[in-house]
C-alpha cells in the first residue's frame, strides 16, 4: 500500500490564515497562540508572505478552456439514445 505524502507546517512562515485546517485529510493541525509577542516585524514578515503567496496564485492560474456546451450536450443526448 503506498503511504500518502506527509504535509508540513513551517511555524515560521505561517500567517495563521487557518487555510490549512479545513484540507487535512486527518484533522492534526490545531491553531495555538503565538509563542512571542506580536510585533512590526512579524507584522511586515507576515505581510510580505501573504503578497508573496498572493502573486503565486495569481501566476498559477490556469485559463479556463473554452467549452462547446451545445456540442457537449449534443453529444450526451447521441449517446443517451443509443442506450
Amino acid at each position: 500500500m503506498k503511504r500518502q505524502a506527509v504535509a508540513l507546517i513551517d511555524e515560521s512562515r505561517c500567517i495563521g490564515c487557518e487555510l490549512g485546517v479545513p484540507p487535512c485529510p486527518v484533522d492534526c493541525i490545531a491553531m495555538v497562540p503565538a509563542r512571542g509577542e506580536w510585533n512590526a516585524q512579524l507584522k511586515r514578515a507576515a505581510g510580505d508572505r501573504g503578497r508573496a503567496r498572493a502573486k503565486r496564485m495569481k501566476q498559477a492560474r490556469v485559463p479556463a478552456r473554452v467549452v462547446d456546451r451545445k456540442r457537449i450536450l449534443a453529444a450526451a443526448l447521441v449517446r443517451k439514445k443509443l442506450r
